[in-house]
């Protein structure tokens, strides 16, 4: 499940539940962890090592919350980069790491995520090598 140890500037940006003039008093400290919920759920990623961030995706005025995630299946050796060393192109040496969008269906004041979707490129799910 996703945890975040949240700082005052995310907790002020996207969940509301901090003034910015708390956040200014307070400059440095962190809050307590906060569970974050996508519609009535905890946000749990594939295998951990989660890393959150918030800013506007969408351009819809609003902060949305990305997530990168470590491994949900195995990254294809095909389509490695070709400088990488022959040595490290064998099957099961990189785990998919992807992005998670969790568009935000409220508003600045009171945020609502709902589901995620994974970042699209080329056609598929954007994924990227991992060790």
């Amino acid at each position: 499940m996703l945890t975040i140890p949240v700082r005052l500037v995310l907790g002020a940006l996207l969940l509301g539940t901090v003034s910015l003039s708390d956040a200014k008093a307070q400059a440095g400290e962190l809050l307590p962890p906060v569970r974050i919920l996508a519609g009535d759920q905890p946000i749990d990623v594939t295998t951990g090592h989660a890393a959150p961030y918030v800013l506007d995706f969408d351009g819809d005025g609003v902060k949305d919350l990305l997530v990168g995630e470590f491994g949900d299946g195995e990254f294809p050796v095909a389509e490695l980069p070709a400088a990488l060393a022959d040595g490290w192109k064998k099957p099961g040496n990189f785990a998919n790491g992807r992005l998670r969008v969790y568009r935000n269906h409220g508003t600045k004041d009171a945020p609502r995520l709902e589901s995620f979707e994974y970042l699209r490129a080329g056609g598929g799910i954007a994924a990227i090598p991992m060790c």
